[in-house]
């Protein structure tokens, strides 16, 4: 009697050891799978906040697309920083000319006194590629490649390109600042570059570029 109720004891308590390995096993189990869920909710996170980010300044580049397109000077207004202007560049020789804008009816080029919306913009609505910009070549074609490209880089500001041109020093601090914003550049091998600005999550047009690259 006595040796079965110490078999049966025993029994019992390696049950119970079992019971509590397996209860630890499991919880184990469900905090990775939590991990796991944690990890992927949070990736999903980041692509969405990603995509948002692509989307939006499609939505935005349609805009500028469409303001000028139709020649609507009010719509173009709403589309640069108001505190800022937007800046012009081009070029009549070998330095650059940059014109600073807050009302894009007022636009006047230095080098052939035409208003903005009588520049050529040639192949307009394409909508830009995501991918990298196209090289300066100067062979049989300006670029490398041909179409709308946009990338997330800012070759402006590494350019200083405004020690270049007629400016003053206070001009020159306020043009660096607002470089410093760019986030998405965009060039149309068919017309003109522009530089995009994001602040406070809102997308702003702060520069374009006229010039043609490799033109006398």
């Amino acid at each position: 009697m006595i040796r079965y109720f110490k078999l049966t004891f025993a029994f019992v308590v390696l049950a119970l050891f079992a019971c509590s390995e397996a209860s630890q096993n499991t919880n184990s189990n469900k905090e990775e799978q939590n991990a796991l869920s944690l990890i992927e909710d949070t990736s999903e996170i980041a692509v969405d906040k990603n995509q948002s980010d692509t989307n939006s300044f499609l939505q935005f580049y349609q805009r500028v697309i469409s303001a000028i397109e139709t020649k609507n000077a009010s719509a173009f207004n709403q589309l640069f920083y108001k505190d800022y202007g937007l800046y012009i560049i081009e070029s009549s020789g070998a330095m650059p000319q940059i014109s600073k804008v807050y009302e894009i009816g007022n636009y006047k080029s230095p080098a052939t006194a035409q208003g903005f919306f009588d520049l050529r913009f040639d192949s307009l609505s394409l909508m830009p590629l995501e991918e990298k910009l196209p090289k300066v070549v100067c062979e049989k074609n300006s670029y490398n490649k041909q179409g709308c490209f946009q990338e997330n880089t800012n070759p402006l500001k590494d350019s200083e390109i405004w020690h270049y041109a007629n400016l003053n020093e206070k001009e020159i601090q306020a043009i660096q600042f607002i470089s410093k914003t760019i986030k998405i550049t965009v060039i149309n091998t068919h017309n003109y570059t522009f530089y995009f600005s994001q602040i406070n999550d809102y997308w702003q047009l702060s520069f374009i570029d006229l010039r043609i690259p490799c033109a006398a």
